[in-house]
């Protein structure tokens, strides 16, 4: 199909909400994540894991929703393996 799937592992002290530790999740790109995110139940706050990718996790119908707000290519993000020197929380917090 060639669509990208990520799986996620979280470790026993994970702080990361509950229903995002149980529970998989569909991830949608947006063009203005502030906009995206007003109003929302926020599930994981807005972070960068790396440079020109920017994302955050919301409750929609009691669902996890991943929202991406991104400058950067499927090619870019999933082909040239980017995310393998992302940093997951770049402030040092553990979650």
């Amino acid at each position: 199909m060639g669509i990208p799937i990520e799986l996620h592992a979280f470790g026993p002290n994970s702080s990361l909400d509950p229903l995002i530790q149980q529970t998989p999740h569909v991830a949608f790109k947006t063009s203005d994540i502030e906009a995206a995110l007003k109003n929302a139940k926020i599930l994981m706050p807005k972070y960068t894991p790396f440079k020109g990718y920017t994302c955050a996790m919301i409750l929609l119908n009691e669902q996890p929703v991943e929202l991406i707000e991104t400058t950067l290519s499927e090619r870019e993000i999933w082909g040239d393996g980017i995310f393998k020197d992302s940093v997951l929380y770049p402030d040092g917090t553990q979650h």
